[in-house]
């Protein structure tokens, strides 16, 4: 991936979107193969320089991982807390500038539990970005949200990138999000368990010619019947 830009991991069910993901930001170690991020193989990192690594990286999960006993606030303020030697003042002054930058000031003495869906990614991208990450990794930022608020979850992702210029890789197979803010995309298959096309998403979408692209794009069914005829 490119520094600064929106990086996309797309595909069908079941074809390792977020086992990828899990593996790059290290959940997960690799059976094989290598993850290079900033020219450092993670493979090789111990415990001490993989946290190091860590705090350079920002994570938001499907279901945001709020701490439902915790505040907005104090969700935010967490990682700060335990990683840097800020005063409590200085902490929530950040607190309240990364609610206003996902447009939730004023929710900090807020429970996760009087938040919407949409509200909730939004606090948890406010605490994934806390430790001013370089690159910020989003895992299927619009599940359970309604069109309407995923359009503006979508403008805000856009926003934030171009306001930072952090570099931001997002899992996810929801095509509008796909076109409204990718910059590049990769497609994974469950079939080749690997990579079957990369590049603009606008450009694949009509210049591909892996019927199993276009297909996704374009939202058609393939006919197994006739899959064999097809040119």
């Amino acid at each position: 991936m490119n520094a600064g830009e929106i990086f996309v991991i797309m595909g069908g069910s079941g074809c390792g979107k977020s086992t990828l993901l899990k593996h790059v930001i290290g959940i997960e170690q690799p059976a094989e193969g290598k993850i290079w991020i900033n020219g450092v193989d993670t493979s090789l990192l111990d415990d001490v320089a993989l946290r190091g690594l860590h705090m350079g990286i920002g994570m938001l999960f499907q279901s945001s991982a709020l701490f439902g006993s915790m505040t907005i606030g104090e969700n935010i303020a967490l990682p700060l807390t335990e990683f840097t030697p800020l005063s409590r003042p200085d902490i929530w002054s950040i607190v309240k500038m990364k609610l206003g930058m996902v447009e939730l000031a004023g929710y900090d003495n807020h429970f996760p539990a009087e938040l919407s869906g949409g509200m909730k990614k939004r606090a948890g991208i406010a605490r994934a970005m806390a430790l001013e990450p370089a690159m910020l990794f989003l895992d299927e930022p619009s599940a359970g949200l309604d069109p309407v608020t995923s359009a503006g979850l979508d403008l805000l992702i856009k926003k934030l990138n171009e306001g930072t210029g952090t570099t931001m890789v997002i899992v996810t197979h929801e095509l509008e999000t796909i076109f409204n803010i990718a910059h590049r995309v990769i497609m994974l298959d469950k079939d080749v368990k690997g990579i079957i096309a990369q590049g603009d998403p606008r450009r694949l979408r009509t210049e591909s010619k892996d019927p199993r692209v276009t297909d996704f794009f374009n939202r058609r069914v393939t006919d197994k019947t006739n899959e064999g005829t097809r040119s």
